[in-house]
Parts: structure tokens; C-alpha cells; sequence
């Protein structure tokens, strides 16, 4: 995610959506009312389990070690509150050192690079620097594993290696390796060093040649583009062909790096729309992006969520979406959808810290740093290290996995779907409302995950696998609900026992495990 203010001359993503917004200037949205419904369906809905599974272990599941940048922000990171609430969530892997962080920040100072080009002049000022040291502190106290983010826009192989060297003298692993961040960005300073997709890969066949070396038993993931959307084109020329020629170069990495991010239609903005994005998202890469990546290299996503208002013309016209319980549903349908795809290799969302925009955490260049909050910075009114509704919902999955568990898709049969409108990617219609899948561990205990992410409730029958007497434990709220954000706004957990079927209420995630 590029956390900085580009220059004008850079087109990012956020101009990208700018330039499909059209005529729609002006929009006023308020938040949208809970949605009634009806009770349940007097039949139930029958849950069925697939044959086809995979395996996945603790390290799938992360968060993107961002925000980074505010004065405010870097010192909270030193914070043995946030450390907590960090290790609390139960991520398994932590990406070093964020996104576009990562291509414009010196190692050894912890500083940034103030050069033309990055947007980070003056972010030094008053900033405590982030260490690998500190880095170190965090993994060992969370229990995750990091994913190093190279800089290979502004620094050198020979400094990356040293930087691998220093991190593994400090107890941190050198099990996953990204080659950069987003340089199929038309930044000025990444079409400078890399003009085109292959001459990327030639460049990274030689750093995965040498990390090797040294790193045998490291994961290695190369930059590619999420071109399945159409609305892509608006990037150019030099992100149309990215992928093509990133493919057809590279040689020895071990995966393909993606950052999904959506945008629901700001004129449509419903709690339905809203609760489906990430499905929506999911279904397009599925079907348009990942069936294009060489046999045998995983998908990772090292970055992904809902996206909003920008601080660009036309998007800057918007108000700023609201993290809420229904985006989280959407975010959490989508990462379930990842692990349940035996091609990806692990899902990190953006991101750790966030909060409100105030004078002393800055914008950023973004106005929707609330809506990618795990944990809030205590920014614009927002609970300090508070949970946020992302939070709630995700930990639940990130405490699900341990080192070998089998994984496979739950379906309702009939199926459920709700009306969805987005901008990114172009789509109005219909979206699956119900995710599910049966987690088994390598010692035979079986969770099911099931999210409902439609505006009634539903009474779902068991498959075999699950029937018995079992605790359950149901998440729920009104779809608009934005605690950590909202005072007084939180999420109900409700536990029960599940028999032969269970209701699922409206707008709602329900874990059920062996008693």
C-alpha cells in the first residue's frame, strides 16, 4: 500500500480509482441504518462439506507492518500496549518493513530516504526509528514470523544481504522473502529502475540467485500486478504488460506477490455492497488473475482490504468510509476464500496500526487510514490499542490454524446471495453471502468458520462431520457498528452449543468447535 503523498507526476493506485469515478463529484452519505429481516427460514439451509482440501499452518495468516511513518505512530510501535494487543490477534506472520515503507527506509537508521521522489521529506522530524532490532523485539513477542520486504528501489543486493544477515544474528527467521513493493507503479523513481516487467525479473534473477546462496530454505515472492480488473488500463502501457513480462523472465522465485484492494461504489455505498466487496474481489482474481501465474508458484497476498476516499480530485469529494462491522464481514469472507485456495501461500492484511487522520498521524496521501485498522492508534477520538471491528473478526481465523491443519469449503445448499455495486473492480450484481470452511488440526480437532454475510438469518443444517454437541461461538452486531472508533459501538459474542443445526444470525461469523 503506498502509505506516502506521491508526487504529482506518479499515477498510484488511489489516481488509478480516481480516474474511473467519472462525473461523480459530490456525494453525501450518512451511516446507513441497520438493516431489518426477517426470522429464519422455517427449512434449513443444508451445509455441505467439499471433498477437495489443502493444508495451511499458522504461518498464512498476517498483518502488514504499517503505519510507520507519523511521529505518532513509529513511537506507539515501541508501545507494550501495542506489542499486546499485537500478539493478542494471534497473527503468524509480520511483514518487515510495511509497503512502500519498505523501498524508502535505511535499514541501519531506521530513517527515510528524503530524496525527490518518495514523499517522505520531512517524516524524520521528531520520528523514533524503527529498528531490525525492534523488528526482533516484535516477532519474538507476537510469536510471528516476518516476511522481509526488500528495498530494491534504493538500496543495493550487497545492503539486503546484509540486512538478511543482521536479522537472522537477531533471532529472526529467513523463511520469506518479497522483492520489493508495487513496482508496477508508475512512480517516477520505479519506472526509472525498472521500465518494464522483465526488466525487473532479469534484475531479481540475480538477487534470488544470491539469496539463495545464502538463504537456501527461504520463500522468495516477485512483484506482479492485479491486472483482473479491466479498469487496469487506466495505469498505462507499463502495468498493462507488467505480468507478461515478469512471467515470461522470471526464473527460480517461489511466488507472485498481489495486492487486492476494492473500492464499493461511493454513489451506492449500502450495507449490502458493502458486507460482499471482498467476495466480489475474490471471485474476479479467481477467475481472471490467478489462473495466469506459472505452474508452481504460489499467490501471496501481502496486502489487501478495503479502499475508500483518497486525497485526490473527485475521490477527496467523498467522505471517508468508516471501518465497520460489515467491512470486516467483507474482509473476512475474503481472506477466509484464500486460505480455502490451495494456490495461495498466505493472506497479510494492511494493516497493523491505523487511526483517524489528525495533524500529528498525517494523512499519508490516504483519508481512509480508519478503514484499515486491526488495531487503532487512538487518532481522531479512536480508542488507544483498541479492537477494531477488523480485529474481531479476523483474530478468531488467525487463532484457527496451527502448524498443519486441513482446510476445505463448507457450501449452503440452496445457495444465499446478496446485491453488491462496486467501482473496484467494475462490477453491480449479485455476490455469495455465505463463506464457509472446516479447519481439522493435525490432532484431529475440527473447527468450522461460517460467516453470513447476508441481512437475515439463517438455520443451518450440519454436515455429519459437525453434528454432536458443540460449543459455538457467534460474532455479531449491526452491519454499521465501527467499534474502537465509535464509543459505545461493540461487537455481541455469543456462545452456545450446536446440535444438528444452528442459526446464524444476520450479518454474523460463527466458529463451531468440539466441546
Amino acid at each position: 500500500m503506498n502509505e506516502s503523498k506521491l508526487p504529482h507526476r506518479a499515477i498510484s493506485r488511489r489516481a488509478f480509482g480516481a480516474s474511473v469515478i467519472g462525473a461523480a463529484a459530490v456525494y453525501t452519505m450518512g451511516r446507513t441504518a441497520p438493516t431489518t429481516s426477517a426470522g429464519p427460514a422455517s427449512s434449513p439451509y443444508r451445509l455441505v462439506a467439499q471433498e477437495m482440501s489443502r493444508t495451511a499452518g499458522r504461518e498464512f495468516f498476517g498483518v502488514n507492518g504499517a503505519r510507520i511513518i507519523s511521529a505518532q505512530n513509529a513511537a506507539q510501535w515501541h508501545a507494550r500496549g501495542f506489542r499486546d494487543a499485537l500478539a493478542a490477534t494471534g497473527t503468524g506472520l509480520l511483514r518487515v518493513q510495511g509497503g512502500t515503507t519498505s523501498q524508502w527506509l535505511d535499514w541501519r537508521t531506521g530513517l527515510f530516504d528524503e530524496h525527490e521522489g518518495g514523499g517522505f521529506a520531512g517524516r524524520n522530524d521528531g520520528r523514533t526509528p524503527l529498528l531490525l532490532s525492534d523488528w526482533a523485539e516484535l516477532v519474538g513477542h507476537t510469536g510471528a514470523t516476518p516476511i522481509f520486504d526488500l528495498n530494491v528501489a534504493n538500496s543495493t543486493l550487497d545492503d539486503q544481504l546484509d540486512m538478511l544477515r543482521h536479522a537472522q544474528q537477531l533471532g529472526m527467521p529467513v523463511r520469506y522473502v518479497e522483492l520489493g513493493n508495487e513496482l508496477w507503479m508508475p512512480m517516477a523513481r520505479y519506472s526509472e529502475v525498472y521500465p518494464t516487467g522483465a526488466d525487473y525479473a532479469r534484475t531479481m534473477n540475480e538477487w534470488i540467485t544470491a539469496i539463495r546462496r545464502e538463504f537456501p530454505h527461504a520463500r522468495i515472492g516477485v512483484a506482479a500486478a492485479d491486472d483482473s480488473s479491466v479498469l487496469g488500463t487506466a495505469l498505462g502501457d507499463r502495468f498493462r504488460a507488467w505480468n507478461d513480462q515478469l512471467y515470461g523472465t522470471i526464473r527460480g522465485a517461489d511466488a507472485v506477490v498481489i495486492h487486492p484492494y476494492w473500492i464499493v461504489d461511493p454513489v451506492t455505498a449500502d450495507v449490502s455492497s458493502t458486507a460482499s466487496g471482498g467476495v466480489v474481489q475474490w471471485t474476479q482474481l479467481a477467475q481472471r488473475l490467478l489462473p495466469k501465474v506459472p505452474t508452481g508458484m504460489e499467490i501471496w497476498f501481502t496486502e489487501y482490504n478495503q479502499m475508500g476516499r483518497e486525497d485526490l480530485p473527485l475521490l477527496r469529494n467523498f467522505p471517508a468510509p468508516q471501518q465497520t462491522w460489515a467491512v470486516a464481514l467483507s474482509v473476512a469472507s475474503f481472506t477466509l476464500r484464500a486460505l480455502l485456495d490451495p494456490r495461495v501461500g498466505m493472506a497479510v492484511m494492511h494493516c497493523a496500526l491505523n487511526g483517524a487522520p489528525t495533524a500529528t498521524t498525517g494523512g499519508g496521501g490516504t483519508t481512509n487510514q480508519p478503514l484499515h485498522a486491526l488495531i487503532s492508534d487512538g487518532s481522531g477520538g479512536s480508542e488507544l490499542f483498541g479492537r477494531t471491528a477488523l480485529n474481531w473478526a479476523l483474530t478468531p481465523l488467525y487463532r484457527s490454524l496451527d502448524d498443519s491443519t486441513t482446510v476445505r469449503a463448507l457450501r449452503l445448499d440452496p445457495g444465499i446471495e446478496s446485491p453488491a455495486a462496486l467501482l473496484v473492480p467494475a462490477y453491480t450484481g449479485l455476490a455469495e453471502a455465505f463463506t464457509g470452511a472446516e479447519l481439522t488440526s493435525a490432532a484431529g480437532d475440527t473447527v468450522a468458520v461460517l460467516i453470513n454475510a447476508a441481512d437475515r438469518p439463517l438455520r443451518i443444517a450440519l454436515p455429519p462431520s459437525l453434528i454432536g454437541a458443540r460449543q459455538a461461538t457467534t460474532y455479531t452486531a449491526a452491519p454499521t457498528a465501527a467499534p474502537a472508533f465509535v464509543p459505545g459501538d461493540t461487537i455481541s459474542e455469543i456462545r452456545t452449543v450446536a446440535a444438528d443445526t444452528i442459526e446464524l444470525p444476520a450479518y454474523s461469523e460463527t466458529l463451531i468447535r468440539s466441546s
